[in-house]
């Protein structure tokens, strides 16, 4: 046996490579051949893969439509709000200041010194005393004289816008008091024992009391307020002919309700430090139905009424507002200009009438009556 003899599987390579090598390196067919892996599915995955798409396709389309919905439902309420806030700013009425359509009129800056609320005391002077006597009225020989009321003297005189309403006073207080007044002379009546008085009949009865135990109660001339013809001294005549003071039930029902027809008490004992005027329950001061109202129900002097007006109702500040029975007002004050002319702002006739009256110190009360 010869032992260079290969084995016969080497042998077999040889040849194959000697008889043209076009199959070198080729594996034997003895050598075990690569398995390429093959997807077969079958009828139960093709299933379940079907399924598993559909599920997918299913919860994006959920996702999609739950976006938009969102997206619509806020744009939807944006608009809603937007609507809403559009309709209700449309029904809210439109706030107008409440001095709105208010214009301008000029007054010259010396009439502080005219018109119901002037201010006279034992500090503030009056300038037109001797000056207005084309505004009295004489009440000697008037409506009601020697039947309503009687006089003192003959020279009695009043300013002529307060006659009317000093009257009505007088007759309600006649009726309601009948039991102890009357208007003829078998009755006790009412007397009105002083009205306006010019600076010489004030001289006159200053310096009769100096020395007497009169001097405090009498005022210096050009300070007295019957100087202004708005004041009046009201007391009894007695059917003997005697001058007494109102008595209780007749002082009562005056005192409250002077304010009905525009008239205070002027001077109250419990005021004298502000008035430097002692009690004087006879003394009535006319300025006015809603100033009287408003003094009256609040404790009030002229001179803190004035004050007040001032400090806290300032045009263009909010006005005062007043009620009565009969009507409604608004109050406030106007400084008056260093110019010789004021403008005072006043309303439209669409919101009533109105009156300006000074304060004889530093201004302009305007008192609207509304419509």
């Amino acid at each position: 046996m010869n032992s260079n003899r290969k084995p016969t599987g080497q042998t077999t390579y040889e040849t194959r490579e000697r008889a043209g090598g076009t199959t070198q390196g080729r594996p034997s067919q003895n050598q075990p051949r690569k398995k390429r892996l093959r997807f077969k599915p079958n009828k139960e995955g093709m299933l379940a893969l079907a399924i598993l798409v559909l599920i997918v396709a299913v919860i994006i389309t959920l996702v999609i439509l739950t976006i938009r919905a969102i997206v619509n439902a806020v744009s939807s309420g944006g608009e809603e709000t937007s609507s809403s806030t559009t309709e209700s700013t449309a029904e809210l009425p439109s706030v107008k200041a409440w001095n709105d359509g208010y214009t301008q009129t000029s007054v010259s800056s010396s009439d502080i010194a005219s018109g119901s609320l002037i201010l006279v005391n034992f500090e503030q002077y009056y300038s037109l005393t001797d000056s207005i006597t084309r505004e009295l009225t004489s009440l000697y020989g008037s409506t009601g004289h020697n039947s309503l009321f009687v006089l003192r003297d003959a020279e009695v005189r009043i300013r002529r816008d307060i006659s009317a309403p000093m009257r009505n006073m007088l007759t309600a207080l006649v009726e309601a008091n009948a039991d102890t007044l009357g208007t003829d002379s078998s009755h006790d009546r009412v007397i009105i024992s002083s009205g306006y008085r010019n600076t010489e009949k004030q001289a006159e009865l200053y310096n009769d009391s100096i020395g007497t135990e009169d001097e405090n109660l009498v005022a210096k001339p050009g300070y007295s307020e019957h100087h202004t013809g708005y004041a009046i001294d009201l007391n009894v005549f007695t059917v003997d002919g005697k001058t007494v003071e109102m008595r209780e039930n007749e002082q009562a029902w005056l005192e409250e309700n002077c304010a009905k027809y525009g008239f205070v008490i002027r001077y109250e004992g419990s005021k004298f430090e502000i008035t430097g005027i002692l009690d004087e329950p006879w003394h009535f001061r006319y300025v006015g139905i809603p100033h009287a109202t408003y003094m009256m129900e609040n404790g009030l002097c002229l001179e803190e009424y004035l004050e007040l007006l001032k400090t806290d109702y300032t045009y263009p500040q909010s006005p005062l507002e007043i009620s009565t029975e009969d009507a409604e007002y608004l109050v406030y004050y106007v400084p008056a200009s260093t110019d010789s002319t004021t403008f005072v702002p006043v309303p439209p006739e669409s919101v009533g009438t109105y009156e300006i009256s000074g304060n004889n110190v530093d201004g302009f009360i305007v008192t609207v009556t509304k419509n």
